[in-house]
């Protein structure tokens, strides 16, 4: 397929009001086996003054991204987006991204790595790279097929205009796919669909899976099982301060029923769910609300390693009808069971629905 048919089909596709509404033909899905150019060879300085060409590239799926160190539009908040959606779900993975400059007469190896730690981004996984200026203008206009002009009378940051959309390159150099990650005219939810489709191509790509749609909604449900064993708890002790010891037991064996399905669950979504997903879901505030967040899930977490022998404990004293020591541990063990099953549902809220936006 020929450079200037695939310019046509970007140039088609921009013309679509909303690129995540729908899958246009230059932005595949996953799996799709839709192929386009192949990327020429290149010879480019990164961060840390080494070279990198398209052949240290083969064997592994990565990311294009056209930028500049001065840019005064889109390139901080694309960097940021990227950094805190995007990279993570690629760790441990062998996808890499690479952000070409898009101003290498400025953009020296220094200047990458400070733009680099400026947004604490770890460079093994993430190249930035200089080059020649007429190498680079052809290689991004022509070998990435994205768009790239230069009006020197404008002020430095805003002499440069690219492209955002950014291309997915699979093992063998060949381009799987463009996706658009910073149009002004979509809206928040249009670009995290298309932030979503992006990472979900490169990860196909490198033949990994993605969580199911059930193992997406496990911190849910784990908060849903959190909650009942609380309210379960509650009843049990309402229960038995009316001396009504048979209902106690079966409400204080459901709690546990329900508890270590709580545990099962989270430990499978720990140990499985959050590998796929690049790591566990990051908590974004800032100052007091992070040192608050931090408080409250370490008081959870510690609670909860420490209160299930206590919580065996003390059936075990009931079942061997050891009412005295029984009574002694549950005064110790129920409202630390009860605290570990409210703060289950408090981390999920302010994890989830309640996290700030990644700042930018």
């Amino acid at each position: 397929m020929s450079h200037r048919f695939t310019i046509l089909v970007l140039a088609l596709a921009a013309l679509i009001p909303s690129a995540s509404a729908q899958e246009s033909f230059a932005s595949p899905a996953p799996d799709s086996e839709q192929r386009f150019t192949e990327v020429p060879d290149f010879s480019f300085t990164d961060a840390n003054g080494e070279t990198l060409t398209r052949a240290d590239l083969l064997g592994e799926p990565w990311v294009a991204i056209p930028f500049f160190v001065r840019c005064m539009g889109p390139c901080p908040n694309l960097t940021t987006q990227l950094r805190a959606r995007v990279f993570p779900r690629f760790k441990n993975t062998p996808i890499r991204m690479v952000s070409f400059s898009v101003d290498p007469k400025f953009d020296d190896p220094a200047q990458l790595a400070d733009y680099a730690k400026r947004f604490n981004i770890d460079l093994e996984r993430w190249s930035f790279v200089t080059g020649d200026a007429m190498a680079m203008t052809t290689f991004v206009r022509e070998g990435l097929s994205t768009a790239l002009d230069r009006d020197d009378s404008l002020e430095p940051g805003m002499a440069v205009t690219h492209g955002t959309r950014l291309p997915v390159i699979d093992s063998d150099g060949v381009i799987a796919g463009w996706y658009e990650c910073a149009d002004a005219s979509l809206t928040s939810e249009e670009l995290d669909g298309n932030f979503e489709r992006l990472i979900r191509r490169a990860r196909a790509l490198a033949g990994l899976r993605e969580p199911s749609a059930i193992e997406r909604k496990l911190p849910l449900v784990n908060a849903s099982l959190n909650g009942l064993a609380g309210v379960l708890l509650l009843l049990g002790l309402i229960a038995i301060k009316k001396d009504q010891r048979s209902r106690h037991e079966h409400l204080m064996k459901a709690a546990f029923l329900v508890s270590a399905a709580f545990l099962a669950s989270y430990l499978w979504y720990h140990f499985q769910v959050t590998a796929l997903q690049g790591g566990p879901t990051p908590f974004n505030g800032t100052g007091a609300a992070k040192i608050a967040y931090l408080a409250l899930l370490a008081s959870h977490v510690v609670l909860a390693m420490v209160n299930l022998p206590m919580i065996l404990r003390t059936f075990w004293l009931a079942h061997k009808e050891d009412w005295v020591r029984h009574r002694a541990w549950a005064k110790i063990t129920f409202p630390i069971w009860l605290y570990v099953s409210v703060t289950g549902v408090l981390v999920y809220l302010v994890l989830y629905p309640l996290n700030p936006a990644p700042p930018v």
